[in-house]
């Protein structure tokens, strides 16, 4: 070592969650209520019992979660970089189970690298077209450039004199063996080299940051520590490149107490390199480096023909290892060598390095089928959008074991996330509540805008705090006068009065603009009850005729209005794009039935899980306390992107809650998503149109309900599904959409109306967002008649569905068919 180092800014302390909260649900209410300073003020040795306490319930070892720490140079985003470890060392997308401590430069590296989960993490490399190209112009590397990369890397001579010992050993290490024989060649020889200087450039520059760079060197170690310090342990910490350097800083300063490592795995590390080791062991002032105090195993992997990795087997420079330091070394392991050896998925698929790692999770860790807490979709977007981010977060709550008080446990939740969230803010009370975003007005739901640390922190609280499951509060979008015709709506009108009176049906959508003419003519109609802006915090906010504009203009997008014209109403007023003189009667399928109005969508279009899930509370509520159904429907023409593997298919927050509904009697009536059509790109960068299937999105993928695909509104058995339609079956096999209605070019009401220029009264739309509400008319008008199967959706449905008119499509595309009203008031 040329001379030693400038002193640097030692790392501050983590940030730790609040204590760990008592089972009891009386001591959880009375610790989760102690002052928010003080639960800030918890030091790191008050970490012990979070980190270290029981986690996931579905792994069968001695540890709970795998924390990955990456190496050298760019990388892809940090949600795609742990899938490719998680695919290299397990084979599949592992989740929550699995984090990725991330800790790349974006200002020398501002976009990162392109990849895919299918990819290997193989560090800094070129493409083999990359090297045919350079063998083709005869290029080969230039010697000078790296220690050209040391001079300016270098502040002091000191700096240089020791980057350059760096370097001479990183380009010992890639020359070949004294014993190979006559003619043999470095396995970098050649256009390897090239490889091999991109890989001592990165490392030059990293390492260099760590040791005389103060502030790269603490967010490289507050990258791994934000997720220990979360808890979820014991841990297993897989360190690859120079994540290791990083991983040993970090855990040589914990003590057993404040953070368990189960095992320590270091594969291609550094430390191998004795320039490394050295300057450690000058900063730690001592002969040796400790074994990590918190550290139970630690076992190193190193190729020999990995530069990097110089000295695979560190036994002789640990201290205090005591049995528990083992190494794995040996030329050609790494099976993305001889043409990249410090590959860091290579390692991760090296068969003793996911033995090893397997004996310290048991066999249940893997499992594709385990009791997830924090749902993946909500895990990705953790990763992917760094620990500043806070995320929309849906607490399920869960059933409370005996002895414990509903009211005490959600308040005890309550605190604890006020808790969480109040050192990041430094708010405290409405103010606090209001920065989060807390939403505490549903019954089996809480939720909350969190941190990524946070929601690690209250995950590692499930059981105490009685909760089920974290779930992103997932984001909803919005998906007349001639297609009534067929559904049979006209005929049933003249022949059997089917005209919706006495019918309540709530559209939850955008909110309806109630004023318009098509709702609303004094002393003749009022067709829209009332309203509830499902959007603001806390409980839904009511309004009613009375309240003026913010009841006749809730809509600011007009899609929910667009839908509620179809369903109910009547005005007569101009084609929209014709003369403008010429009226046409505009009569919608249940023209007397009564509209209730709930905005769970914003003026954009979006919306989230927790607003719609308030309303559906809402219209619950309403049947209880009139103690019989006054809605006997709702219409959701929104819907999402569905992943089966974070929810059961028909399973989610959203389709539990309108399963409940349907239980009390209430028809859910949803539009089967606008999914049905997907642009491909080809590999000549062309564009081509694909029908798919298996698209029926979330809710519309719930069995009790009904999922309403799109037909043409004048000829459907010509033109058949609507190529935008969304089509069946479900993730789990079921047959949806149920049935199929006119979807396309839909003349409705027109929220941007101007009272007095009936041309603008009406709109023209297209989607399985205006099919959904010609079925909730269809059903509104069969119960005004046959009102002996109210309270009773079952029924209904059947009836629905065993009088369609097949239009011979296949069934995943057309379910049963286009409901026929008349058909089913002759037949019932």
């Amino acid at each position: 070592m040329a001379s030693k180092r400038p002193a640097r800014t030692r790392a501050t302390s983590p940030r730790t969650p609040p204590a760990k909260v008592q089972a009891p649900a009386r001591k959880a209410a009375k610790k989760a209520a102690r002052p928010v300073a003080k639960a800030a003020a918890h030091a790191l040795s008050d970490a012990g019992a979070l980190a270290c306490s029981g986690y996931m319930s579905g792994a069968q070892g001695q540890a709970m979660t795998v924390v990955y720490i990456h190496g050298i140079g760019n990388k892809p985003p940090p949600e795609v970089l742990r899938c490719q470890w998680d695919q290299a060392l397990f084979g599949r997308a592992m989740g929550e189970r699995t984090r990725m401590a991330y800790w790349v430069d974006r200002q020398r590296y501002p976009v990162a690298e392109a990849g895919t989960c299918a990819d290997r993490d193989q560090g800094p490399t070129i493409s083999r077209a990359e090297q045919h190209m350079l063998s083709s112009f005869g290029l080969a590397p230039a010697g000078g450039d790296l220690h050209a990369l040391v001079q300016a890397l270098a502040d002091t001579p000191q700096q240089r004199a020791w980057l350059e010992e760096l370097l001479d050993q990183v380009q010992a290490g890639a020359a070949p063996d004294t014993a190979p024989g006559p003619g043999a060649r470095s396995v970098w020889s050649g256009l390897n080299e090239i490889l091999l200087r991109l890989v001592s450039a990165a490392l030059l520059q990293d390492v260099h940051d760590f040791f005389f760079v103060p502030a790269r060197r603490e967010a490289m170690e507050r990258s791994l520590r934000e997720r220990l310090m979360a808890g979820g342990g014991p841990f297993v910490v897989v360190a690859h490149s120079q994540g290791s350097m990083i991983a040993y800083e970090v855990l040589r300063k914990l003590q057993a107490a404040q953070c368990e490592v189960t095992l320590l795995l270091t594969i291609g590390s550094p430390l191998g390199l004795p320039a490394v080791r050295s300057m450690f062991k000058q900063d730690i002032g001592k002969e040796k480096l400790p074994f990590p105090p918190c550290v139970r195993a630690w076992y190193n992997v190193a190729d020999r023909l990995d530069p990097v990795a110089l000295d695979g087997d560190l036994s002789d420079d640990i201290q205090g290892a005591n049995g528990r330091f083992s190494t794995y070394t040996a030329p050609g392991i790494n099976p993305d060598g001889p043409r990249n050896p410090h590959s860091g998925s290579g390692y991760l698929s090296i068969a003793q390095v996911r033995q090893h790692v397997r004996a310290v999770v048991g066999p249940g860790f893997d499992q594709p089928v385990t009791s997830t807490v924090v749902l993946k979709d909500l895990s990705d977007r953790m990763e992917a959008h760094g620990s500043a981010m806070r995320h929309e977060v849906l607490i399920e709550l869960d059933r409370l074991p005996a002895g414990k008080q509903p009211a005490q446990a959600r308040q005890a939740l309550l605190d604890y996330l006020r808790q969480l969230a109040a050192p990041d803010l430094g708010l405290q009370g409405a103010a606090l509540d209001e920065a989060i975003m807390l939403e505490d007005t549903m019954e089996r739901f809480i939720s909350a805008q969190l941190t990524r640390f946070e929601i690690e922190s209250l995950r590692n609280q499930y059981q105490a705090l009685g909760f089920k499951r974290l779930w992103r509060d997932a984001g909803k979008r919005a998906l007349l006068d001639r297609s009534r015709v067929v559904i049979q709506a006209d005929a049933a009108q003249n022949a059997y009065h089917a005209l919706g009176q006495g019918i309540g049906w709530a559209v939850l959508d955008t909110g309806i603009a109630a004023g318009h003419p098509h709702f609303y003519q004094a002393g003749a109609r009022d067709v829209v009850v009332a309203q509830w802006d499902c959007t603001v915090r806390g409980r839904p906010r009511a309004l009613k005729r009375g309240d003026g504009r913010a009841f006749t203009h809730l809509d600011r997008a007009g899609h929910g209005t667009h839908v509620a014209g179809i369903i109910a109403g009547h005005c007569s007023a101009p084609l929209p794009g014709g003369d403008g003189k010429t009226r046409v009667d505009f009569t919608a399928i249940a023209p007397q039935a009564q509209l209730y109005g709930f905005k769970v969508l914003d003026d954009e279009g979006n919306g989230r899980d927790s607003w719609i899930i308030k309303a559906i509370q809402q219209v619950a509520d309403i049947n209880d306390q009139a103690g019989q159904l006054v809605i006997h429907g709702v219409n959701l023409s929104l819907g999402g992107w569905f992943d089966a593997e974070s929810y059961g298919c028909g399973f989610t927050p959203l389709c539990s809650e309108l399963r409940r509904l349907w239980r009390q009697g209430v028809v859910v009536v949803l539009a089967a998503g606008n999914e049905g059509l997907a642009w491909l790109l080809q590999q000549d960068g062309m564009a081509v149109p694909a029908n798919m299937d298996m698209t029926i999105g979330d809710p519309a993928n719930l069995e009790e309900a009904i999922a309403v695909g799109s037909v043409h509104k004048t000829n459907p058995r010509s033109y058949g599904v609507s190529y935008f339609s969304s089509k069946g079956p479900t993730a789990d096999g079921r047959c949806k959409p149920d049935v199929v209605a006119p979807g396309e070019k839909i003349v409705s009401a027109h929220f941007g109306y101007k009272i007095r220029d009936p041309k603008t009264w009406m709109v023209e739309m297209s989607g399985t967002s205006m099919a959904a509400p010609h079925v909730s008319g269809l059903i509104a008008g069969f119960l005004s008649v046959r009102r002996e199967y109210i309270g009773f959706p079952d029924r209904i449905k059947q009836v629905l569905m065993s009088h369609c008119t097949d239009i011979g499509r296949d069934r995943y595309m057309q379910g049963r068919g286009i409901p026929n009203l008349v058909r089913m008031l002759a037949q019932t």
